[in-house]
C-alpha cells in the first residue's frame, strides 16, 4: 500500500521527492537511495570476508546480500554512461586509482547524502532530527567543509576516516519512481528506504558477530535434546 500511495504523490513528476513522507514514522524519501544500498552491500560483503568461510552467519548473509545488490545494480538511473564518464574523470583528477576501498567509498557516498541534507531548509524538529541521524551514521562530521579535495592514494586507510579526506564526486542521477518501485518489487522487502535501514542494521551486526565470534563452539555443550520444544505424545 504505502509504495502505491507514494507514487501516486507523484503525480506529474518523474522522480520522488527528496525527504518527503514516506508514511513511516521517522523514515522520510531518500533523495538517492540506490548508490547508498550499493555502498552499504559492498561494505557488507567486504567486512564478511574477515569471518571464516566456514561461518554459516557469513556463508547466509553474504548469499543474502549479494542477491539484493545484483536487483539493486541491474536497475541504472537515465544517463548512466555520461555519469560513469565524468565520474572516471573525476576520480582520475583526485587521485583515486587501483582497488576500491569500500569502507572510503561508503564515505564518499556519505558526503553527497551530506550535501543532499544540507539543501533542505526546515522549521521541523522531525525532519532535522531525521537529517542529523542519516548524516551521523555515515561517520562523516557535517559541519566539515564539504568542497574538500581528497589528498591521493598515498594515504593509509587508517587516515581516511574523516570528512576533510573525502572528495565530493558527481552524484548518480536518481531513478525514476517507477525504477524505485520496481526495485522495492523485486526485492520484496517494503519501501527501499526500509530496505536501506535493513542494510545498515545488517553492517552494523557483523561487527558485533565478529566480536561474538558466533563461528566457534559453545563453551558449554547443551544436553542432549536441551533445545527439542515440547512434542505432543499420543
Amino acid at each position: 500500500m504505502l509504495p502505491t500511495l507514494r507514487l501516486l504523490a507523484q503525480v506529474g513528476t518523474q522522480r520522488l521527492a527528496p525527504f518527503s513522507t514516506t508514511g513511516i514514522a521517522g523514515i522520510l524519501t531518500h533523495p538517492n537511495p540506490r548508490p547508498a544500498l550499493i555502498a552499504v552491500y559492498n561494505h557488507t560483503i567486504s567486512l564478511l570476508s574477515r569471518l571464516p568461510q566456514h561461518s554459516v552467519y557469513r556463508q547466509s548473509t553474504e548469499n543474502f546480500t549479494k542477491h539484493r545488490l545484483a536487483i539493486v545494480e541491474s536497475v541504472k538511473p537515465e544517463g548512466w554512461e555520461g555519469y560513469q564518464a565524468a565520474l572516471k574523470s573525476e576520480r582520475e583528477a583526485n587521485g583515486i586509482r587501483g582497488k576500491k576501498d569500500t569502507e572510503f567509498e561508503l564515505k564518499v557516498v556519505g558526503k553527497q547524502f551530506s550535501v543532499m541534507a544540507n539543501r533542505v531548509t526546515t522549521d521541523s524538529p522531525v525532519i532535522q532530527a531525521f537529517l542529523d541521524k542519516e548524516v551521523g551514521r555515515w561517520g562523516l562530521d557535517p559541519a566539515v567543509d564539504t568542497s574538500a579535495a581528497y589528498v591521493g592514494d598515498d594515504v593509509p586507510v587508517e587516515q581516511k576516516g574523516s570528512s576533510s579526506e573525502v572528495p565530493l564526486l558527481p552524484e548518480e542521477p536518481p531513478l525514476h519512481a517507477e525504477q524505485v518501485a520496481e526495485l522495492e518489487e523485486k526485492i520484496g522487502a517494503g519501501l527501499i528506504e526500509e530496505v536501506l535501514e535493513q542494510g545498515w542494521n545488517e553492517l552494523n551486526l557483523i561487527k558485533e558477530m565478529e566480536e561474538a565470534k558466533v563461528w566457534e563452539s559453545l563453551e558449554v555443550q547443551p544436553e542432549e535434546g536441551q533445545w527439542v520444544g515440547f512434542e505432543r505424545t499420543p
